[in-house]
């Protein structure tokens, strides 16, 4: 399996300060088994702006360490928790975390900012192979839940055999809305999207490992730079965690993402959630 590496800061940051830095993109790419189509076209996500506050359960990640910054995106799943991927917290010490945003580059009344160094990404997270990309990050203490601020619902175990196959399922985040441009979306945006089969993926992506969910990209849909650790949920359930594409977010391929019905024990031992 060929591996295209995930865009990381490359930029010095002098002091590590929230809300913004000037951080990069972060997103895990894989190479497509066949040639890339010929004909190039920049992915325009094709999603729309959220209804402000009505996807209260999503979080806005600024993650770094002494010498890197990037972006990503999470989930609320507990008043003490978030998820997100394995790839936005592995080289990172410090995250900075922003929830009941709608207008992530500006102050609203309705936003929580947070500083969290307690960060813990699956220990058997492989970035080449981009499996186990799963990450929670503790916060330092409780949240007050609000309208604009609520956890998500995780699937029980009695979803673990369901591979959502066909399920209408949305993406959310603030992520770059083509695969060339540099800047943040300025508002919440989410995107409906298809679960296909793993088999179906395989035709782009090689043999995945069951603990990987694909969307198709039928419509040009799909995640982008930035949208990394983000939820995918369906029916009000997140069944997947933003994990990788292919470069510059191209018209027709697939989205794969962390499968979290593959990682409820490891949520549940690592976490105050409990799982039914």
């Amino acid at each position: 399996m060929k591996l295209i590496v995930f865009v990381l800061a490359i930029a010095a940051l002098e002091a590590a300060v929230p809300k913004f830095s000037d951080l990069e993109f972060l997103r895990m790419y894989k190479d497509p088994i066949n040639e890339v189509k010929s004909e190039f076209e920049l992915k325009i996500i094709g999603g729309d702006e959220a209804e402000p506050h009505s996807i209260p359960y999503q979080v806005f990640l600024e993650v770094q360490n002494d010498t890197f910054g990037w972006y990503c995106g999470g989930s609320l799943i507990s008043q003490n928790y978030v998820l997100t991927a394995g790839h936005c917290g592995f080289y990172g010490d410090t995250a900075f975390i922003t929830l009941g945003a709608h207008k992530i580059t500006e102050t609203e009344d309705t936003q929580v900012l947070i500083t969290s160094t307690d960060i813990i990404v699956h220990e058997n997270y492989h970035e080449a192979r981009i499996t186990n990309d799963v990450c929670v990050i503790k916060l330092p203490e409780p949240l007050t839940l609000t309208d604009a601020i609520q956890p998500v619902v995780l699937p029980s175990r009695s979803d673990i055999d369901n591979t959502f196959e066909g399920a209408d399922a949305r993406i959310s985040g603030w992520g770059l809305t083509d695969g060339q441009s540099h800047d943040l979306s300025e508002v919440l945006n989410y995107v409906d999207v298809t679960v296909i089969n793993n088999r179906q993926c395989e035709k782009t992506f090689g043999i995945l490992l069951p603990s990987v969910i694909c969307t198709s990209g039928a419509r040009n849909t799909g995640s982008c730079n930035g949208d990394s650790g983000g939820p995918l949920v369906a029916n009000g359930v997140q069944i997947g965690v933003v994990s990788f594409g292919v470069m510059d977010c191209i018209v027709g391929y697939p989205s794969g993402f962390s499968r979290v019905t593959r990682f409820l024990d490891w949520i549940e031992t690592n976490t105050d959630v409990v799982i039914n």
